[in-house]
């Protein structure tokens, strides 16, 4: 694969990571609360972190491809910004989790 083809496949993967992460806010606003008591509206949550997941994917794809890229190039810095806002959203969950979990002690 040529490298303008190789870039060509990164900046498609940015835009489609893009578009997932845009498609997880969607899909918390459109998706109707069903459930009730505790769990009414945890199915938007789920469709939420489905289209995280998905996010999170591409995201590891595209820090693969960033290697491959020349150094000095934007597009290199361009590729990193979805790994960082994967890791921010898994350490969000992980801290969350122990101060939750730091509460019921």
């Amino acid at each position: 694969m040529t490298g303008t083809r190789r870039h060509t496949g990164l900046k498609l993967l940015l835009l489609l990571w893009l578009a997932v992460m845009a498609g997880s806010f969607l899909a918390f606003q459109l998706t109707a609360e069903t459930g009730d008591g505790f769990t009414r509206g945890l199915n938007r949550v789920l469709a939420f972190v489905g289209w995280q997941f998905a996010g999170l994917i591409i995201a590891l794809i595209c820090l693969f491809l960033r290697a491959r890229v020349e150094w000095g190039r934007p597009l290199r810095w361009i590729a990193l910004v979805p790994a960082l806002v994967a890791g921010a959203q898994v350490l969000a969950f992980v801290v969350m989790y122990l101060a939750a979990s730091a509460d019921m002690l």
